[in-house]
């Protein structure tokens, strides 16, 4: 049985953790494709890039972080922001937010990706699939 202790440990010993893998790790440009749009399509999505530019983000190196993928400093600053929410959430010190916040934050974040997507479509700069 899980208790609430454990759950409270793991709310803020997991991503700690999968900081840790990804700094102690080093995702290269010749694994293999995970990615089910890019391996059906043929073509990278709007996401590819992202482990390899938030690796490279964690381990300090800002402008190969951007190369990788231009949202990544978002991407990681939302991840952390979104695990601080969740514990302040779940301590009672913050109230949630309103739903019409939350989907304005979705659908920005989805027109961001889709628009960095088809800016570097037309200018060649996909990563590699």
């Amino acid at each position: 049985m899980i208790t609430a202790a454990w759950k409270d440990r793991m709310t803020v010993a997991a991503p700690l953790a999968a900081v840790g893998l990804l700094a102690a790790t080093n995702p290269t440009d010749d694994g293999p494709t995970l990615c089910p749009f890019a391996l059906v399509t043929g073509v990278a999505c709007p996401g590819c890039g992202l482990t390899r530019a938030v690796w490279s983000l964690v381990n300090g190196d800002l402008t190969t972080s951007i190369d990788y993928h231009p949202l990544a400093p978002m991407v990681l600053a939302a991840l952390i922001g979104g695990w601080g929410w969740y514990l302040l959430r779940r301590s009672g010190r913050a109230r949630p937010l309103p739903a019409r916040w939350v989907n304005i934050a979705v659908l920005g974040g989805a027109v961001m990706f889709l628009g960095v997507w088809v800016a570097r479509a037309l200018t060649g700069a996909l990563p590699p699939v």
